[in-house]
């Protein structure tokens, strides 16, 4: 979800306040007010029923546990696709942006996000709401887990929402506000200096990218792990393993996450996070694994090519879109309510949805193979290297995560089953939404079994995706190219029809005289 939000608050605040639909005729500046904020309140209500509905059927069968946490994934994904589509209506069909922004678009310094953070209001209104709401099955999914869990205090419901609102703070929402404030620094210099806005425009989001490190550590409360026996085990596990790092730090989430993450990608500005209830549930062996999983992704060069996909991707889209869209959406004629032109952040429509659905399919199904590769590595991490390994008493890890063997795969093995246990997610349906760009813990389960049962596997894995990623970097240069050479033509066959036209008029115009 994080992602998904990164990407559809950004691109509405991307337009400026004179390009941004006006409210209907019959519904004025106050109706698209009052609407906008209605259909917040009616997503949060339906998600109320849902809470309603789940709490109410595990009360009555507690043993359908497994079932009512996979309704429970899916209600929270289709209650942030109805809060989407509903901010999405009240964008683009009710003028909202235009309300929010219009008042203080000449009295506002450009660079300032004050106006995107009042656009932004309602769907951050309905998204809180939704997690006050939402509290309750969590609270009642954590009371079925077992004594055990049972006993460990559950947070209130103000820790619950505070966590989700620093959580998406650290990762969505400070993020979405600077790079609004990224747009506008060309802006703030002086007129005829287009070659230093164009330098600005460039170098402004990479140094966006280079802070996120220290803003999560901020928003998240993040703390250098103390000293002790596991800091030294994973200390040595980095000279080991040739990782380099500007430190490994511990997540307090007051026992309600077990989670690690990789924040960074030069090394003095990464952080490798583990949260307090992963660090408390698993063996030492177990969170070594971990560990290895998150410096997998390091090792593989995940983050990068994550980062160059991306920007190869939405320049592949962007110049399939500058070719295809422009003869389907202008041929309803000039006044057709639908016509992009007749909207101009109307025109972001099609880029909003190809690179959406884009993302989810191509985005998520190279993801889930990456994840497996971490996962792998994390197996290394632990590994003797002896394929007869029964157990690492007095054995030697392997420098370098070069070595894999049966204790390293089940060790990580046992860590994947905490996690889901831990964190309450179904081991084999947990939802698409959930699922997507990680996959789900039984399969990766499954994956590194057949590993254990034949190593070969492992090499065959690593080969394909080696090839589909290089193969995907290729098409999707190809496809830029191609549609970019085709726009051109089109531009140089105008620019004759124009020229030809001008002719014509000019020989029809001497002829006259």
């Amino acid at each position: 979800m994080p992602f998904l939000l990164l990407l559809l608050l950004t691109l509405a605040c991307l337009p400026d306040p004179q390009d941004r639909t006006h409210p209907p005729d019959w519904l004025g500046d106050r109706g698209s007010m009052v609407v906008t904020w209605a259909s917040m309140i009616a997503v949060a209500a339906i998600a109320w029923g849902a809470s309603w509905r789940l709490r109410r059927r595990l009360a009555a069968d507690p043993s359908c546990r497994e079932e009512v946490l996979r309704r429970y994934a899916s209600a929270r994904f289709c209650n942030v696709i109805l809060l989407f589509i509903a901010f999405g209506l009240d964008l683009f069909a009710f003028g909202w942006g235009y309300v929010a922004s219009e008042p203080l678009a000449k009295e506002m310094p450009a660079w300032l996000p004050v106006i995107e953070v009042l656009i932004l209001a309602p769907f951050l209104a309905g998204l809180i709401l939704s997690w006050a709401i939402f509290y309750e099955v969590e609270r009642a999914l954590h009371a079925s887990n077992g004594p055990e869990e049972d006993a460990r205090p559950f947070w209130t419901r103000r820790t619950y929402v505070w966590f989700h609102i620093r959580q998406n703070a650290a990762i969505v929402f400070v993020p979405v506000l600077l790079l609004i404030m990224v747009k506008n620094v060309p802006r703030l210099l002086p007129e005829g200096s287009e070659r230093w806005q164009e330098i600005a425009a460039v170098l402004a989001p990479v140094g966006v990218l280079a802070v996120m490190p220290w803003i999560l550590r901020i928003t998240l409360g993040l703390r250098p792990l103390p000293d002790g026996e596991l800091k030294d085990r994973l200390e040595a596990a980095s000279r080991r393993l040739s990782f380099r790092c500007n430190g490994i730090m511990l997540w307090n989430t007051r026992s309600g996450v077990a989670n690690a993450l990789m924040v960074g990608v030069l090394p003095f500005l990464r952080y490798v996070v583990l949260s307090d209830r992963l660090i408390a549930e698993m063996t030492p062996d177990e969170v070594e694994a971990v560990f290895g999983h998150e410096v997998g992704h390091v090792k593989h060069r995940h983050m990068i090519y994550f980062m160059g996909f991306l920007m190869v991707s939405v320049a592949a889209v962007l110049a399939v879109l500058d070719v295809v869209v422009p003869s389907i959406w202008t041929s309803n004629g000039p006044d057709s309510w639908f016509r992009l032109t007749a909207h101009r952040d109307l025109a972001m429509l099609p880029m909003v949805v190809l690179l959406g659905t884009y993302i989810f399919v191509v985005f998520g199904f190279v993801s889930r193979r990456c994840e497996r590769q971490a996962d792998i590595y994390g197996c290394r991490t632990v590994s003797c290297g002896q394929p007869d390994c029964s157990g690492h008493e007095g054995a030697v890890l392997q420098p370098g995560a070069r070595g894999l063997c049966g204790t390293g795969i089940r060790t990580f093995i046992s860590a994947l089953e905490k996690v889901a246990r831990l964190n309450g997610i179904s081991r084999d349906k947990p939802g698409w939404f959930q699922s997507w760009q990680h996959s789900t813990i039984a399969r990766r389960v499954d994956f590194l079994q057949s590993v254990l049962v034949e190593p070969a596997v492992e090499q065959r894995f690593q080969r394909r995706v080696m090839i589909l990623k290089w193969a995907l970097f290729v098409g999707l240069g190809a496809l830029f190219l191609l549609f970019t050479f085709v726009l051109h033509r089109q531009m140089a066959d105008e620019s004759r029809e124009l020229q030809g036209a001008q002719a014509v008029s000019l020989r029809s115009l001497g002829a006259r005289s």
